[in-house]
């Protein structure tokens, strides 16, 4: 974040696409269309280049924006990845519908104006951990494959097509296996990593394959507090009070693809002999139905898995 002496004059809003990039210069108020490539955003950038009072803001798709903030981190350009729900719940707050290239930078430029002092500047991920975290994804793609393929064996219709399937099936899990073995290499010849792994798995419940997740996908364990942790990982009930009114707190948002492997951990752990299968038996015994019990153990697992990420991260090396 920006500290009060760090005044932004200006920002560049970036509407990424495939193909192209639309800059918006809101000082200038003059939009420019470019290629999505990085000679072109170089040459059209580098007049931003190291300058303090300025800031990029761009939104996060899929990956075309990679190519645009590597090269406002080579110009020294201080740039935020926006999360795009977020701006457009912004530009609707406005009351406003019209889209185009031109008219989403243009209110990206305005985002980022309004709240350049609270928005969180991009960093570059560590090499290490950009390869986990694309094997991951890639990984769980391949296993929702998987699972499709399994379902269709059930009622194949046909011996050529159960032949077909069950040969898809080998190869899925000859790649999937072969994946894991590279975030396992990975994770391995990197200390870092190496140290987060070994903490994650400390934790009941967890691990090689949900410890590779989380690595991947929640790199600010151990530099949040259990609060933050537990809602960025979509654990969190959050209150929907309202007067009189104490509504059902239900819990939502996050990154809800972490949910499913913390449900499968919640599930191991409890049948262990640990503090969290006690814990589990308390709240079943206290009439807790076992949906909500499994919840608030998911719960435990991850802010359990943030502190010893920061226990970890502070202890000296060896």
């Amino acid at each position: 974040m920006m500290t009060d002496d760090d005044k932004i004059q200006s920002v560049l809003g970036l509407d990424v696409s495939c193909d192209s990039v639309t800059l918006f210069d809101s000082l200038t108020g003059h939009p420019l269309t470019i290629g999505n490539t990085r000679d072109a955003l170089h040459s059209a950038l580098q007049a931003y280049g190291g300058r303090t009072d300025i800031l990029a803001v761009c939104e996060a798709t899929g990956g075309y924006e990679d190519q645009v903030l590597a090269v406002l981190m080579a110009l020294g350009i201080s740039a935020h990845r926006a999360d795009a729900a977020k701006v457009k719940a912004y530009i609707r707050s406005f009351g406003k519908r019209a889209k185009t290239d031109a008219i989403d930078a243009r209110w990206l430029a305005q985002y980022g104006l309004d709240r350049s002092q609270t928005l969180v500047r991009w960093q570059p991920p560590q090499a290490s951990q950009s390869q986990v975290r694309l094997l991951s994804a890639r990984r769980t793609d391949l296993v929702a494959m998987r699972v499709q393929e399994k379902n269709r064996l059930k009622a194949p219709r046909s011996a050529m097509i159960a032949a077909d399937i069950e040969d898809h099936i080998a190869e899925l899990d000859r790649r999937i296996a072969l994946i894991e073995a590279q975030i396992e290499t990975l994770i391995r010849d990197d200390t870092g990593l190496r140290r987060r792994e070994k903490a994650l798995r400390s934790v009941p419940g967890i691990g090689a394959t949900i410890a590779a997740l989380l690595i991947a996908a929640m790199p600010e364990l151990g530099s949040i507090n259990r609060r933050q942790a537990a809602s960025l990982a979509g654990c969190a009930p959050h209150p929907r009070d309202s007067g009189k009114l104490n509504g059902y707190r239900a819990v939502c948002g996050g990154r809800r693809h972490l949910r499913p492997a913390l449900f499968i951990a919640a599930l191991t752990a409890i049948r262990g002999d640990n503090p969290l299968a006690t814990a589990y038996k308390a709240f079943l015994s206290a009439g807790k139905p076992k949906r909500l019990a499994l919840g608030a153990i998911m719960r435990k697992i991850i802010t359990i898995a943030n502190a010893r990420i920061r226990d970890a991260q502070a202890a000296p090396d060896n």
